[in-house]
């Protein structure tokens, strides 16, 4: 039998059952059909502790958090099913200042998407805990309407409301193969028959590995073992039920990695425990339905420990289950949600640790990212694309073993978690080492964070003020600034777009003109058709109908699927993905012409070498594809060559700088000096949540070129007003800067927030990039910005408040 249907979801928890009722309100609903090898009870067997975890500062995770606690509380309302949500509020301990500083700096984040919170002392903490021990205690964070829900309710709930809108769910059917159809559609195979359909969603969890490997995927979702206990019940308990006392919040203390809440007249203990083993690795087995591990209770001693220290009456009361099953685990612990890399109208929501908190907007935004073919916020955060090939299985069991057992510790903004590395290594990597490099990754590629002079240690102390790096930053900036420094930047994602279409495809995808001359550079922006700010590249022309592109080192995956998917059918243009055949070193600073002169024949002066140009030359024994721009505003080239060379070229350049004082640059001193220039940073500055006119990126925006995607977006906001302004701040810091997602005040109300901060090494001041309404930005406005807790005074101050002019540059 094959039937027809717009889409099909495949996978029947609380994930895939939202995403269905979603679509069912966007008006898919009778053309959707939800696949579910069992009952709608996939994950029933947990229970939900809360619902706005931290989400590690993410202004984008936090949004879809936010929306989900939103719908449940209104979801009973619409389906007439009880979800059986119990607004307890959610409490978190601190034991120490880096714990405070953590829920501040999330605080500052929670403002920005309107979730309310309250810091609170140890009087307070007694008052809502009366039953927990505050010996220890420096204070907490208060979610006063989070609490908890039940999964199955919930999920039934949703399917309730997509039956409403007229979806189909069909229950003990097994997908058996996807495969796609001639005309780009694809025919999900069950053994009950095929269905054609436009899109398929997939939302299988612990069967997402198998349920990929169908079509070709490899993603890294593998689950990891997750125990909790139930006790019996507690007369403290009992009594405080018979008195009609509210149920206390659900109550986490994350320096001991545990939550604990009342179930009933007992307890719930939640650890997230080391050792903790990933599970199902080569696929779960064909008799695996909802069965669980055996408990572990010596895994779980030292936290069952803690809890009793913290709440005397949970080792009173007799344990009555350990229950032990499998949590789908991503590498950085955000569930992979959006377009599937290299395939059309093929979506995931898959990786779900925190399945429940997570599903409602999860739905929501996946289901809108179809309909209008882009997400209504910047969901980079989770988009599958982030990961690359790097992040296979054995990758994977590492890393996601190293997210579940960190789920509770203090996230840094500068940390850095050593499992699976390096991954990924340029070929001088040995010589960062022998530097004293303390390495950082992106796209699993290890890069030089900083370089720790002789006699400090080459680690990190991970702080959410300053800390150890601070001053070798400092110096490494000055580095650049007054003498020469190298950067190593082989992450940079790199593509060759060609043939006699070439121009044409590029003048439509992106806000830019193509550079007209062999050599010229220019800077081009992909743009959603609202206007925001998809992805950012660096073009060189290479010749008549070939042009050579540069993207963010963690969007290789992400611009190349753009780039692939817009190719049009007719062969006119080529596109290759070079970024692991070359290598990137970024010569930098007054003194680099001198030291690059002394490598190569060809004239690097200004007027036979200007400032946005690029060439190929020969440097020492290395062919060199040199443009004259860079990161850090300073004089400076780029030499992009076949990686195979770099050894070679890394130790000539050392070797010619040497008599003038070149130095090892790493990613903490490029950020400060690109924010001394008010550079913007994709992924940070520059999101599809604010249009590029929002950014202030008018220069590179050719209106009165033919039709580009967003153009009519942005001639539509020149019209009617652009809504926020993009500004630079001087900060009055004291001993922590800003770091990005602060809030700001223009007398008492919120303005706008930061995208990016730092301390400005060569400039001597703490600086921040932001988005503020235009009210709030004209240059010498004073702000107020909250920087973990405290509120300092900022002001709007000139773009590039080092060498606004950009005499350096041109020099």
């Amino acid at each position: 039998m094959r039937s027809q249907a717009r889409v099909v979801v495949i996978g029947g928890g609380v994930v895939g059952v939202s995403t269905l009722y979603h679509l069912a309100r966007k008006g898919w609903g009778a053309d959707a059909v939800l696949i579910e090898k069992g009952e709608l009870t996939c994950g029933s067997t947990w229970h939900a502790a809360g619902l706005l975890p931290l989400f590690n500062m993410s202004y984008s995770v936090g949004q879809i958090h936010k929306y989900s606690v939103d719908l449940y509380k209104t979801l009973e309302a619409e389906t007439g099913q009880d979800v059986s949500f119990h607004v307890t509020g959610n409490l978190r301990l601190a034991t120490n200042r880096d714990r405070m500083d953590e829920y501040r700096k999330y605080c500052g984040t929670a403002n920005t998407i309107g979730v309310p919170f309250e810091m609170i002392g140890l009087d307070e903490i007694r008052a809502l805990w009366p039953l927990a021990n505050t010996q220890g205690l420096v204070g907490a964070l208060f979610h006063p309407h989070d609490g908890h829900v039940a999964p199955v309710d919930l999920t039934n709930a949703l399917a309730a409301g997509a039956r409403a809108g007229g979806a189909q769910i069909h229950r003990h059917t097994k997908v058996v193969d996807i495969r796609p159809e001639p005309d780009g559609a694809w025919c999900v195979v069950t053994d009950k028959g095929e269905i054609i359909a436009e899109h398929v969603v997939t939302a299988t969890g612990a069967w997402c590995r198998q349920t990929l490997a169908m079509v070709g995927i490899d993603v890294p979702v593998i689950p990891v073992e997750h125990q909790y206990i139930v006790t019996d019940s507690h007369p403290a308990l009992t009594a405080r039920h018979a008195e009609g006392l509210p149920e206390m919040p659900v109550l986490r203390e994350s320096d001991a990695s545990y939550y604990l809440r009342e179930e009933r007249d007992g307890l719930i203990l939640g650890p997230y425990e080391a050792g903790a083993p990933a599970c199902f690795v080569d696929g779960v087995p064909d008799d695996f339905g909802q069965e669980l591990f055996p408990g572990d209770l010596e895994r779980l001693e030292p936290h069952v420990e803690a809890a009793i220290a913290r709440v005397p009456i949970f080792g009173e009361a007799g344990i009555k289950d350990v229950v032990n099953g499998a949590i789908p685990y991503t590498p950085d612990g955000n569930p992979l949600i959006g377009p599937a890399y290299g395939l059309r109208n093929f979506w995931l929501a898959e990786g779900f640790s925190f399945g429940v908190t997570a599903a409602g907007g999860a739905g929501r935004f996946l289901a809108e990212w179809m309909e209008d073919g882009e997400p209504p916020i910047d969901m980079l955060a989770v988009d599958p694309r982030r990961f690359g090939a790097y992040a296979n299985k054995s990758y994977a069991v590492e890393k996601n073993e190293e997210a579940y057992r960190n789920v509770f510790t203090v996230h840094y903004p500068d940390e850095e978690r050593p499992a699976a590395r390096p991954a990924k290594t340029s070929p001088v990597h040995s010589r960062h080492e022998a530097a004293r490099a303390v390495f950082g990754q992106r796209y699993g590629w290890e890069r030089p964070n900083w370089f720790a002079p002789a006699g400090v240690p080459a680690r990190d102390e991970w702080s959410f003020r300053r800390t150890n790096w601070f001053g070798p930053v400092g110096e490494e900036c000055r580095c650049a600034r007054e003498r020469v420094g190298l950067i190593d930047i082989t992450s940079f994602s790199k593509f060759r777009v060609s043939g006699p279409g070439a121009e044409s495809f590029l003048d439509g995808l992106l806000a830019n003109r193509m550079p007209k001359r062999t050599g010229a550079l220019r800077l081009g922006h992909a743009l959603t058709s609202t206007g925001g700010v998809r992805s950012e590249f660096s073009i060189m022309r290479d010749g008549p109908e070939e042009f050579y592109l540069v993207s963010s080192g963690a969007a290789e995956r992400f611009d190349h699927d753009y780039l692939a998917k817009a190719l049009p059918g007719d062969g006119s243009v080529g596109l290759d993905n070079i970024t692991e055949r070359h290598g990137v070193l970024v010569l930098v600073g007054p003194q680099s012409r001198s030291v690059l002169q002394k490598l190569t024949e060809t004239d690097l002066s200004n007027e036979a070498f200007p400032w946005l140009t690029g060439r190929h030359i020969r440097v020492g024994m290395a062919p060199v594809r040199a443009l004259r721009v860079n990161f850090v505003g300073e004089l400076g080239w780029e030499l992009h060559h076949p990686i195979e060379y770099q050894t070679g070229l890394y130790d000539a350049l050392m070797a010619a700088g040497a008599d003038f004082g070149i130095g090892g640059v790493g990613m903490r001193a490029m950020e400060s000096l690109r924010v001394e220039k008010s550079y913007r940073m994709w992924g940070m500055d520059l999101t599809t949540e604010y249009s590029a006119f929002e950014a202030g990126l008018d220069r590179f925006i050719a209106l009165n070129k033919p039709d580009f995607i967003g153009r009519d977006a942005l001639v539509r906001q020149r019209e009617e007003g652009v809504p926020q302004a993009f500004v630079t701040l001087e900060v009055d810091a004291e001993d922590a800067d800003p770091w990005g997602n602060e809030p700001l005040y223009l007398d008492g109300e919120m303005v706008g927030r930061a995208t990016s901060g730092v301390h400005g090494h060569t400039v001597g001041r703490s600086l921040a990039l932001a988005y503020v309404r235009p009210e709030a930005a004209a240059v010498g406005t004073g702000l107020t910005i909250d920087i973990l807790g405290a509120q300092r005074s900022a002001r709007v101050i000139p773009e590039s408040p080092h060498d606004p002019e950009n005499e350096r540059l041109r020099a």
